[in-house]
């Protein structure tokens, strides 16, 4: 597959992303996240332990579509892969564009997360073409 950069405008002003991944079943299941954009690629965040980590390790292609809070999506789906972020300094801009987008909300949750001992992770999102 043949990596591309977003469409124009295709999660422009969004808070939330829609992401499908797959069970071992087929079984699809949708979940909203939030996410940042650079350099034409996504990146969201979620607990390592999470059901969606999970289905992405076993089998890492997804599909990605804007949505509402709710999950209700408001765009168009894209084929996408996704691999999980190792580099430190990805990791530090990557946080970065976080706590600019969600403010103290992001900062919040990741409090609550290091008090739980719950580690979170950040993943990359490349659209997939044809």
């Amino acid at each position: 597959m043949n990596s591309t950069t977003l469409p124009s405008s295709a999660f422009n002003e969004e808070k939330y992303m829609s992401l499908e991944t797959y069970r071992r079943s087929g079984e699809a299941i949708r979940t909203p996240v939030w996410f940042v954009e650079s350099g034409g690629l996504l990146f969201f965040l979620t607990r390592s332990d999470s059901g969606k980590v999970k289905r992405l390790r076993h089998d890492n292609t997804a599909k990605v579509a804007p949505c509402r809070m709710n999950g209700e999506v408001t765009g168009d789906w894209h084929d996408a892969e996704v691999s999980f972020v190792e580099s430190a300094e990805t990791i530090a801009a990557v946080r970065s564009l976080f706590d600019q987008k969600y403010g103290a909300a992001v900062r919040i949750t990741s409090a609550l997360s290091r008090l739980q001992k719950k580690k979170r992770i950040f993943a990359k999102v490349t659209l997939s073409q044809g």
